[in-house]
């Protein structure tokens, strides 16, 4: 990862403010204070010491379900860590809240991160270069993959630690609505005209004239990979020969998938709301008790999730279940799939307690805080002793995810198998690959979204509102060309 040339925004001026009084973002050297080198020798390292006091942490995905399971996870990662852990959880529009407690003034120890919101805010000076303090840590450098921390290195800096191991998303289909069609799903055929047969038997099979067999966010451009393979387009903001930054979905070659998108959406296939709709409306109408869809593109989480909570709720695999497949082929005959950008917990530069903050990443990073993140809290997720444990009902219900149903820790062992359907998702994970990561990427998927939607509903020609989408693209400075 290379640091970009931003603009520093304005929004973090009462924070950057306040660095002044604490020496800017540049980390304390704590091999200097423990008379060791950062850059020292294996036997050296050793986990950060002198770290107590309370760590304040804002999180997005990370800890409990709701308001009293948060308190028993940060009683759990309280005791876990030997440190006083406070965390804030906002309920929606996690970036723009950050963002308003950051610019604020609000102090945290630790902040839940996306690629994009590492990149701005490394770009405006808020948050600490931990590169030291990573060299310094045995369980940092020795449990973590390193091609994990290069992934996030920007200039050669570190200035977060890892939330959980990013994997991909996958096609997620209803298997007991497609075998009622009579259609194997192993046997589907991955072109355009193989999946729109599909889409039109499971419509004639349903007697629910509120089913759609497809559904995506459209508004959002989540997530269109898996069908864009069939040009070959990778998703996102990608770079040519000259170094220019462009957009594969706004080039030509896309044309015939956003004309077989209007196909669908035309023949009455594709979910209208895909134009409004969010990701917890299209998860919702692919769950056991809506099943309004029967294919969508998501995590490879989510179709164990689905599966999970099925079951958790009575519901046998005859009557419900999701598995997966890796989408249309490419004209090379392999697929295209996106990989999540890295989630993070970043250290502020004015963070109090930036020690907490490191053993807060280290047990993140640990067999221990990796069965909290994904399993739960013992007692309430789970019970038992090591070998023999068991799944609460509400447990159950969790299906091992609290913030990182996969975990960093490279050599982590989960308490629990798979839910059904995540080991066959995995399975097309050498698919995957991760977008470049672009600060203005809200800006790209609202281009991508607004332009693709006026195609499908046939406002605009394809040609048009390709030329329009590359036209805004550039008009914005998401693209060069």
């Amino acid at each position: 990862m290379k640091k970009r040339n931003l603009a520093v925004g304005a929004c973090l001026m009462a924070m950057s403010l306040a660095l002044g009084a604490c020496g800017g973002k540049d980390s304390p050297d704590p091999a200097a204070e423990s008379g060791t080198a950062a850059e020292s020798k294996e036997g050296d390292k050793t986990e950060t010491p002198k770290a107590e006091g309370t760590v304040k942490i804002l999180a997005s995905v990370t800890g409990g379900k709701d308001e009293e399971e948060m308190k028993l996870f940060q009683e759990a990662l309280s005791k876990g860590t030997g440190l006083d852990i406070v965390m804030e959880k906002p309920a929606s529009d996690y970036t723009q809240v950050m963002m308003q407690k950051l610019s604020g003034g609000e102090k945290y120890d630790l902040i839940y991160l996306n690629a994009s919101d590492y990149d701005n805010l490394i770009a405006q000076d808020a948050l600490l270069d931990i590169t030291d303090r990573i060299k310094a840590s045995k369980i940092l450098t020795d449990n973590i993959d390193p091609k994990e921390w290069e992934d996030i290195t920007i200039d050669g800096k570190i200035y977060a630690g890892f939330n959980k191991k990013e994997v991909h998303r996958v096609v997620a289909l209803n298997n007991t609505m497609l075998k009622a069609a009579g259609i194997d799903y192993k046997s589907i055929e991955p072109t355009m005209d193989g999946y729109y047969d599909v889409f039109r038997k499971l419509k004639e099979n349903s007697s629910d004239s509120d089913f759609y067999p497809f559904n995506t966010i459209l508004s959002e451009t989540w997530d269109l990979q898996p069908w864009m393979a069939a040009e070959g387009l990778k998703n996102g903001v990608v770079l040519d020969d000259a170094g220019k930054k462009y957009a594969p979905y706004a080039e030509e070659e896309a044309g015939p998938v956003w004309e077989w998108f209007k196909k669908l959406y035309d023949d009455g296939l594709m979910d209208p709301a895909a134009f409004v709709d969010k990701t917890k409306d299209m998860r919702n109408k692919m769950g056991a008790s809506s099943k309004k869809n029967a294919v969508t593109a998501d995590w490879v989480a989510w179709v164990g999730l689905h599966n999970a909570n099925a079951a958790a709720g009575g519901i046998s695999t005859d009557e419900y279940e999701i598995v997966s497949l890796p989408g249309l082929k490419t004209p090379e005959g392999s697929y295209m799939l996106a990989k999540g950008a890295a989630s993070l917990f970043g250290v502020p530069a004015n963070a109090e307690n930036p020690d907490g903050a490191i053993k807060v990443l280290e047990y993140f990073a640990s067999q221990e805080g990796g069965n909290l993140l994904s399993t739960g809290i013992e007692g309430h997720d789970y019970t038992g002793s090591e070998g023999n444990y068991e799944y609460t009902e509400i447990g159950a219900s969790h299906a091992g995810d609290h913030g990182a149903p996969f975990p960093i820790y490279k050599d982590y062992q989960p308490l629990f198998p798979h839910a059904a359907g995540v080991d066959e998702a995995l399975s097309y994970g050498d698919y995957a690959a991760i977008d470049m990561i672009i600060p203005n990427e809200g800006d790209y998927k609202e281009i991508i979204g607004k332009w693709g939607i006026k195609m499908i509903k046939g406002e605009v020609s394809t040609e048009d509102g390709l030329s329009g989408m590359r036209q805004e693209l550039v008009d914005r400075k998401v693209t060069d060309r």
